[in-house]
């Protein structure tokens, strides 16, 4: 069976979707950050906005 491959060198954006709990997950595991992503809607924005405030504040404590 061949391996499936990706081109490295291309450089272009990928759409994604993730559930809420599991961005929530990655944010705050440090895994993933708001300059790695764009929010493409103003309810996904707010609620994104929401989830990095409360990681930063969980962090401060």
């Amino acid at each position: 069976m061949k391996a499936a491959q990706f081109n490295q060198h291309s450089s272009h954006t990928i759409h994604l979707a993730f559930r809420e709990d599991r961005l929530q997950t990655l944010i705050a595991e440090g895994k993933l950050h708001a300059a790695d992503f764009n929010c493409l809607d103003k309810p996904s924005k707010r609620t994104v906005w929401s989830m990095l405030l409360a990681a930063a504040a969980r962090r401060m404590s």
